[in-house]
């Protein structure tokens, strides 16, 4: 499809028909939530996960705010919460007038790398977590065990592997300078992004209410009604703000007397995702991602096993044992989110929440294309399973050679079926 048709052509975005009809994207991140997610955060979820499938069809007019309405079965006023998340996210943008409607735009790199400094910061990210995942990702990009890739997939795969570098490098300025640290919750969204709605604005003075110290505590910011009067600002205005809050994993309002908005640890996966919008928007291939991924996740299992303590393994023997429960009683929804608790499990012995962002966003990219499939999912838990075994016997021996050996089976077992599996028919892309 030209450049020109994609803008002029209007496709009705809505949400996948059946749980299975979904990908695997939201699962691999961490934000698969069939209950509790909010209605304009799930529909902003949604329409990033379909746009990401389609390679991301820039100018794509995706339907007006009744059509989109109707389209996710919500009320309009739900739609234009879910329009400021994406505003903010920089993904798309309500265009007014008779040929209006929300757009698909071009992802800003830099805006996308405040998202991930932001995240950075408030997760206060030392000098040597950032020397460990550049050391990791300069590794990865001069890994060529089996053998170099397509010339263009290592092509692409430098290309996103340079995103992380330049990231990295802001992080490391802001360490250098060691500003921000009282108020680093402010910087959370990047501030650049937050300034260009006043759903945006409000967002930044809510994220300046306490310390980040406090704000990952889970802090009371106050009611509805107590923050209208003290921010100066109407109630649609404050409810836009808080839904950016929220799709970010970043706040909870919830309601009754004494609960209003409480403050929370924000969410890798909602900044993995915004990664995968701009890999779709700038044309990487899933390969490339792919590939990077592969050699990063050697990298990673090698640190975890120069690591490991007997806790960790208890953790990664825990979820496997969970995973096991889970295929033998056939429920593939907890077996899948078993799968993902032992490689978060394996990622956290590294104790580098920078090294965990980056592993999401390489992890959660390749798989928009992958439909729920359960019983795909189930003959490959299945493998998975057995693979995990050896590795988890790696860990335990402090064994950095047996662990990347065992890895090395694991990605080609994954490798080969995310090859076999389909796109979603909700999510093919336009010709």
């Amino acid at each position: 499809m030209s450049a020109l048709a994609k803008r002029q052509a209007t496709t009705v975005i809505a949400p996948p028909a059946a749980p299975e009809a979904a990908s695997l994207l939201a699962d691999v991140i961490g934000e698969w939530q069939p209950a509790g997610e909010k209605g304009a955060c799930r529909v902003a979820r949604l329409i990033e996960e379909n746009l990401i499938a389609r390679d991301w069809p820039q100018g794509l007019a995706c339907g007006s705010e009744q059509a989109l309405a109707e389209s996710f079965g919500v009320g309009r006023a739900v739609i234009r919460e879910a329009m400021r998340i994406l505003e903010v996210r920089g993904t798309a943008r309500m265009v007014p007038g008779p040929n209006g409607g929300l757009r698909v735009t071009p992802v800003d790199p830099a805006r996308t790398a405040g998202f991930v400094v932001g995240f950075a910061a408030f997760h206060d990210i030392t000098k040597v977590q950032l020397r460990d995942t550049a050391d990791a990702l300069a590794r990865a990009r001069a890994d060529r065990t089996g053998g170099a890739a397509a010339p263009e997939v290592e092509r692409q795969a430098s290309r996103a592997i340079d995103f992380f570098e330049d990231v990295l490098a802001v992080v490391g300025e802001h360490l250098d300078d060691g500003a921000g640290k009282e108020h680093a919750s402010s910087i959370l969204l990047a501030p650049e992004a937050l300034r260009r709605s006043r759903a945006g604005q409000i967002a930044a003075l809510l994220l300046r209410e306490c310390s980040v110290e406090e704000w990952r505590h889970g802090h009371r910011l106050g009611s509805e009604e107590d923050l209208c009067f003290r921010l100066g600002v109407d109630r649609d205005s404050f409810r836009q703000a808080v839904r950016i809050l929220e799709s970010a994993g970043a706040a909870e309002a919830n309601c009754g007397r004494g609960r209003g908005l409480i403050s929370k640890s924000p969410r890798a996966g909602a900044v993995a995702r915004l990664v995968s919008c701009l890999f779709a928007s700038t044309d990487i291939l899933p390969d490339a991602v792919m590939l990077v991924f592969e050699r990063l996740n050697a990298e990673i299992v090698a640190l975890a096993a120069a690591r490991a303590e007997e806790p960790d393994c208890a953790a990664i023997e825990e979820a496997l044992d969970q995973l096991a429960q889970a295929l033998d009683d056939d429920d593939s929804d907890i077996a899948l989110g078993c799968v993902f608790e032992v490689e978060e499990a394996i990622v956290r012995t590294c104790a580098n929440p920078l090294l965990h962002l980056v592993v999401q966003s390489l992890r959660a990219y390749p798989t928009a294309r992958m439909p729920r499939d359960p019983h795909r999912l189930r003959d490959l838990n299945r493998e998975y399973l057995r693979l995990s075994c050896p590795l988890l016997g790696a860990l335990r021996a402090n064994d950095v050679r047996a662990a990347v050996r065992a890895q090395h089976a694991r990605t080609e077992t994954m490798k080969i079926s995310s090859r076999s599996v389909g796109r979603p028919a909700f999510a093919q892309k336009e010709h």
